[in-house]
């Protein structure tokens, strides 16, 4: 064992006066060695033990069950080399008490270079590597929850995805308006009625049924498919509301269920579109279609009872009233004209003067005592 090392005064000064703990050790790395040969006042301090107790002991005596022997795989090669060696572990108190240490070791040489002594600053990092930890495990559970908020908003996204497509689904066989509107009413709003002024529009496909007798099932699908897609745009356009598809009949009203400004130009000028638009559906049909395709359109304008009508498990928008069988009455006298227009009075009131029409005469409706006016619109 080497003697024990002599200092100067001034370096045994600054060596007992640093904060950080240092040793001091000879050069016998292989086990059982090194043999400490000094220690300062803060080395004492961070592991409990008393120079007097520990100089001429390894250092191997702060190392306990849990230390990370694997730190000092490198650790003789590196010092025996003349390199400065760094580790890191958990090391015990000579009250068995656990902590952190960090620690370099110098090779301290003479003056023909060689190693005499190695010198170690130790530091005590137990907090730091607790809050390591904390902050290592808060990283990790922010990780996990930042999966799980991904995992949600994938699942979020898929069931709003799955409800767009419904509601898409179902303004397909409800109409657009009428689910905004009952998306804002409670249950009980639902099922209320509301009196309504609106025009009312009938179209039927004049001749439909020999047409459809000479095609084939399929064929007829198409047909109509091909010919509500292109009206219900225009119908659209004009702020219509398609109440029922009832076979080659569109039953279209202006106003219900939510107000519009002047319904009654807007009908008549959602059919002058739709007589426009047969000959377009003509082309998309001229591979199934031999004849030309013609309508016939009834509009009125009055008061109707708007709502939802059914039971708890099934309701369905509903518009009933005079003013509904009126404008039907005036649709079935366009059948021995084609593509005919024919409007009530009110109508033809509100419009005279942006339209031209030609009087056709009075016609008596179903349960009203006095026949009504009605005009032909002609462009």
């Amino acid at each position: 064992m080497q003697k024990p090392v002599e200092h100067s005064f001034n370096s045994a000064v600054m060596l007992e006066s640093m904060a950080e703990s240092v040793l001091i050790t000879d050069t016998s790395l292989k086990y059982p060695g090194p043999h400490i040969i000094y220690v300062n006042a803060a080395f004492e301090k961070m592991t409990g033990w008393n120079r007097n107790e520990i100089i001429g002991k390894s250092p191997r005596i702060l190392q306990g069950p849990d230390t990370d022997y694997t730190i000092f795989n490198d650790m003789q090669n590196t010092l025996e080399a003349g390199m400065v060696w760094s580790g890191k572990t958990l090391n015990y108190r000579k009250d068995g008490s656990e902590f952190q240490m960090q620690w370099s070791i110098v090779p301290v040489k003479d003056d023909h270079g060689e190693i005499i002594q190695y010198l170690a600053v130790q530091k005590d990092v137990t907090q730091f590597v607790i809050t390591e930890k904390r902050l290592q495990a808060a990283m990790e559970a922010e990780k996990l929850r930042l999966i799980e908020i991904e995992k949600a908003n994938k699942k979020l996204n898929k069931l709003v995805s799955q409800q767009k497509r419904t509601l898409d689904l179902f303004k397909r066989y409800v109409p657009e308006p009428i689910v905004k509107k009952a998306l804002k009413q409670d249950d009980e709003e639902i099922r209320n009625g509301e009196l309504l002024d609106a025009a009312l529009l009938f179209c039927d496909i004049r001749s439909f049924t020999p047409i459809a007798e000479r095609l084939s099932p399929n064929q007829v699908v198409n047909m109509l498919n091909a010919y509500y897609s292109i009206m219900s745009e225009v119908i659209k356009k004009h702020n219509g509301v398609i109440n029922q598809f009832v076979g080659d009949e569109i039953f279209v009203s202006f106003g219900a269920p939510v107000p519009i400004p002047d319904p009654e130009i807007s009908s008549v000028k959602c059919a002058l579109e739709m007589i426009d638009k047969l000959a377009e559906i003509r082309r998309n049909l001229d591979h199934i279609l031999t004849e030309d395709m013609a309508i016939g359109v009834g509009i009125h304008y009055g008061s109707i009872v708007a709502g939802n009508l059914g039971s708890d498990d099934r309701l369905s928008y509903s518009i009933t009233g005079d003013a509904v069988n009126a404008a039907k009455r005036i649709e079935s006298m366009t059948k021995k004209i084609k593509n005919a227009i024919l409007i009530s009075e009110p109508i033809y009131l509100k419009t005279k003067d942006i339209i031209l029409t030609k009087r056709w005469g009075r016609v008596r409706i179903k349960g009203k005592r006095e026949k009504i006016r009605i005009y032909q619109v002609l462009g």
